[in-house]
């Protein structure tokens, strides 16, 4: 039996969605799908981005308080 252009079209579609479907019902299927649109990367790029605002919050308060310590030692 031969299968015509919409059949086949038809065939493709289902498979396609059957594959997605798996991948979206399986416990890493939503890692699967962040990978795959680079979500993860961005994601992982924000959580970077606060824990070096983090850092540097606390680099310059230590900065202050060295300075204050300097400040207090001239008087």
């Amino acid at each position: 039996m031969k299968l015509g252009k919409g059949s086949r079209f038809l065939l493709s579609l289902l498979i396609g969605c059957a594959v997605a479907a798996m991948i979206g019902a399986c416990d890493r299927g939503k890692e699967v799908v962040d990978e795959a649109t680079g979500n993860r990367a961005v994601k992982q790029y924000h959580k970077m981005k606060k824990e070096a605002d983090r850092i540097a919050e606390q680099q310059a308060q230590r900065y202050e308080q060295i300075g204050d310590e300097g400040n207090g030692r001239e008087k």
